[in-house]
């Protein structure tokens, strides 16, 4: 994998000091939308490439405590989708999922989510990463504070009457992780082809083979260069765009990194 920076990392505004989530815009790819996480408001935030904010849309859900965002085509067009899975003490026997349609920038303030409640095979987990493939196929990864990084699906369709049991797909380590290794973001690319996963302190990306995560290999790659102050979220966007979000740590403002990725094998990304 090789990954260049696209100009400096934008500082983020302080109403972002807890960026939580990232996603490209299906509409237009020069937004990406993000979010903060508990103890903050339930809006989406929608940034330019610069990192500034071009609209916020309030949320009518509870932020629990919001820990991951993707976006995928769903029946009405193109859908976000909210991961309300953080769980830092391991108290949470429910867990939530929300989607919307994608806002429009010009005309919306305020949406109205769709809720799909979740659990846990295995008891409560500290969740901060999630992808969705086509089809509305939800993963979510645990952050291995406490158990071994673990890989959940959500049994399709997703139902919003029904409180639905995720199915663990596979183990991403045997034990717990340190710091560095925790997994903080997650993102799909829009085919489903590629998905990354990224680490406090690195970015994996994988192929889904057979219904399962398998590595790339040479397509890992060390974000310990960029100095970001709490790394947090990756987006996938097209044309091997990556955004990279990370909250505020101490005096250091939240900030957002753009780069730009390509497979050795695949030519096509310039």
């Amino acid at each position: 994998m090789q990954c260049v920076p696209e100009g400096s990392p934008s500082r983020l505004s302080h109403d972002l000091d807890e960026t939580s989530g990232a996603a490209f815009s299906l509409n237009d790819p020069t937004i990406l939308w993000t979010h903060n996480d508990a103890g903050n408001r339930a809006e989406l935030l929608a940034l330019d490439m610069d990192g500034k904010i071009q609209a916020r849309i309030r949320v009518d859900a509870r932020n629990r405590d919001w820990e991951a965002l993707d976006r995928g085509r769903c029946d009405a067009g193109s859908c976000l989708y909210i991961a309300d899975t953080g769980d830092n003490d391991l108290t949470r026997r429910r867990i939530d999922l929300y989607r919307m349609l994608e806002p429009e920038l010009s005309r919306e303030k305020k949406v109205r989510p769709e809720r799909f409640r979740m659990r846990l095979p295995d008891g409560p987990r500290d969740i901060e990463a999630m992808f969705v493939l086509p089809g509305e196929q939800v993963y979510l990864v645990t952050k291995g504070r406490h158990h071994p990084v673990t890989v959940y699906h959500y049994p399709p369709p997703l139902r919003s009457d029904s409180l639905i049991t995720l199915v663990e797909v596979q183990k991403l380590t045997q034990r717990t992780q340190s710091l560095p290794g925790m997994v903080t973001g997650a993102s799909a690319s829009e085919d489903g082809s590629l998905i990354a996963i990224r680490r406090y302190a690195s970015l994996e990306f994988f192929h889904l083979v057979d219904g399962r995560l398998q590595p790339i290999d040479g397509a890992t790659l060390s974000l310990r260069r960029l100095r970001e102050p709490q790394g947090e979220a990756v987006a996938l966007g097209p044309d091997g765009a990556v955004a990279l979000t990370s909250e505020r740590a101490g005096s250091s403002r939240a900030v957002m990194t753009l780069l730009r990725c390509k497979l050795e094998s695949d030519p096509g990304v310039p």
